[in-house]
């Protein structure tokens, strides 16, 4: 230590009313926060450096001793508590020091808010509509899983839905008015180029189960025969309302003609696939409505710039594990994904039914359903979801933005407690 750094700390020690000689350990520790050590070695250096002065009473003066106090001494653990009481009051003080400067910072950041907020102009587009602007978008209203014909008595699942030819009648209905409703009262300011209708098949309860041949309310031809009338209905109106319309057709898995799936001729031997070619030659001569019936499970489309695969679904299995359809959902997705990869061509959205859930999630579209929840999804304990279907605008910049269900259930069905 320099004759410098002494002069210092003498210099202070003097300022407290004590001299080199007579201060102790205790005293240094507690004014510079010094080790035992390090208070025990300066100490001794201190008295080294500066001797007592000529004329001074010596130690051994009895008078000088009597009135001083003995030294202190100063054991290991209560020099640990002393520093470690020294530490916290520092901290202490930093923090409220810190605290402090905070406050400070904080009314200043109000106030220069407050000033702010006063002087802000709201821009007049924000409150004010601009007026003789459409944008054109194409909405999209997805049909399937209709199960027409299928029969759900209500005392089977607690209550909580019921199903007939009567009622599935009402819900078509409902999914052709609620379509219009939509884009009409819900999404006014938009201008359409037409109307995507997708049918993701099993649009007949067929009879791959014995319990839905015996419960069915009719066979299969004579199901295809009673619903063309009312589909063929819905369409025409749909074709005058948007003066177009583009139905983009695959099959589902309960109409098919045979008791197991099959790979070969999978989309002839079924009856989504018949009733979709007795529409299409209905409509052959009317040039607002266009039938994309796909001779694979799956169907590929695009609405602008946007590419889309239709499949009705039941390629992807599983779902009965605590992450229920998304499991298979995804993993099914990555697949068909890398599929369209490999052969150059890729897609953007993927939209499938069969599940009768209405999810929307990394660019997969799945549909609800028209006749909403049966005996074995009440039995298996599913998630409950009310008859809906999917509903959404593609927009030409952005793909699909805006989506929002197609209600169909109706409160004068009969069957509600």
């Amino acid at each position: 230590m320099t004759k410098t750094e002494l002069e210092d700390i003498k210099a202070k020690i003097e300022k407290a009313g004590f001299t080199v000689h007579t201060i102790g350990r205790v005293r240094l520790i507690a004014m510079f926060g010094w080790t035992n050590r390090r208070a025990q070695d300066t100490l001794k250096e201190l008295r080294r450096t500066f001797p007592r002065k000529a004329g001074e009473r010596p130690y051994a003066d009895k008078t000088k001793w009597a009135a001083r106090p003995p030294e202190e001494t100063l054991d290991v653990i209560t020099e640990h508590h002393l520093r470690r009481d020294v530490k916290e009051l520092k901290e202490q003080l930093k923090e409220a020091i810190e605290s402090k400067d905070r406050d400070e910072a904080y009314e200043h950041f109000v106030s220069t808010v407050a000033e702010r907020a006063q002087k802000a102009e709201i821009p007049e587009w924000l409150y004010k509509p601009r007026k003789g602007v459409k944008r054109k978008v194409t909405p999209l209203a997805f049909l399937s899983d209709a199960h027409f014909d299928e029969v759900i008595h209500p005392e089977q699942v607690n209550y909580v839905n019921a199903y007939n030819r009567r009622i599935a009648l009402s819900r078509l209905e409902r999914f052709f008015h609620n379509t219009i409703e939509l884009t009409n009262d819900y999404l006014a300011g938009m201008e359409y180029d037409g109307l995507v209708m997708p049918l993701g098949g099993d649009m007949f309860s067929g009879n791959i189960h014995d319990e839905l041949r015996q419960t069915n309310e009719d066979t299969l031809a004579g199901s295809i025969i009673y619903w063309l009338d009312p589909m063929i209905a819905g369409i025409a109106m749909l074709a005058d309302h948007y003066g177009s319309i583009y139905i983009p057709v695959v099959v589902g898995n309960h109409p098919r003609g045979t008791p197991k799936p099959v790979h070969k001729m999978r989309v002839r031997d079924n009856f989504d696939w018949l009733f979709a070619q007795l529409l299409a030659r209905h409509f052959n001569k009317d040039k607002r409505v266009v039938f994309n019936i796909s001779e694979s499970p799956d169907c590929e489309f695009r609405v602008y710039d946007k590419r889309f695969i239709l499949t009705h679904g039941d390629q992807f299995r599983g779902g009965s594990g605590i992450a229920g359809l998304l499991s298979p959902m995804m993993i099914g997705n990555a697949r068909k994904r890398d599929r369209q990869q490999a052969i150059n061509s890729p897609y953007d959205y993927l939209l499938m039914g069969h599940w009768h859930q209405r999810i929307n999630a990394m660019g997969v579209f799945v549909n609800g359903s028209l006749k909403g929840y049966d005996e074995y999804a009440f039995n298996s304990n599913f998630k409950f979801e009310a008859p809906q279907q999917t509903f959404f605008i593609v927009d030409p910049k952005w793909g699909v933005t805006i989506t929002a269900p197609i209600h169909v259930l109706g409160s004068d069905e009969g069957w509600q407690r």
